[in-house]
């Protein structure tokens, strides 16, 4: 792969993300005014931005940025997170709006979703880019192609986040 296409694969990824990041900031503003309903949405939209970090970077490194690979980059990081959150903390369900106290303050939280988001998206548009064309038997080829990207995409996510939750977080 040639280093121009790959950065304007990023590109279009970073692109969507700079487009959530001036509505993130919008309503940010909007949130000081003091209005609930502002601060509401600004909250709600704090906690969904990992997704969309996810879903627009494996939409950018897709082939032909389908909608298939968003689907894996979205399906990737809520199996990451569910993973993830049961194994930290078994207790709390995982909600893409509920926060998840990792390590002790929200800021440094968000930035470690955002990351994970980051890598999710990376790990599906790569997934894409590799099964999106894939064959499978007969009596299977209704899940070949496109719709086995979502699928491998959740069994990897589901290692991933087992991986993080039970090897990197306990020796932080």
């Amino acid at each position: 792969m040639k280093k121009e296409n790959l950065g304007k694969r990023y590109g279009i990824g970073f692109s969507y993300i700079a487009m959530a990041l001036i509505v993130f900031v919008l309503f940010w503003g909007l949130s000081l005014t003091g209005i609930g309903a502002f601060t509401g949405i600004y909250g709600a939209f704090k906690l969904i931005f990992p997704l969309i970090v996810a879903i627009s970077i494996a939409t950018g490194i897709g082939f032909d940025h389908s909608g298939a690979s968003a689907l894996a980059g979205a399906v990737g990081y809520l199996v990451f997170g569910a993973s993830f959150s049961v194994l930290i903390d078994p207790k709390i369900p995982f909600l893409v709006t509920t926060p998840i106290k990792l390590f002790g303050s929200m800021g440094s939280d968000q930035f470690f979703f955002i990351l994970c988001g980051l890598m999710m998206g990376i790990v599906a548009g790569s997934l894409y880019n590799k099964f999106y064309n894939i064959k499978l038997p007969e009596w299977l080829a209704f899940f070949g192609g496109r719709r086995f990207v979502p699928i491998i995409t959740s069994i990897v996510a589901l290692f991933i986040g087992s991986f993080i939750a039970n090897v990197i977080i306990p020796h932080l």
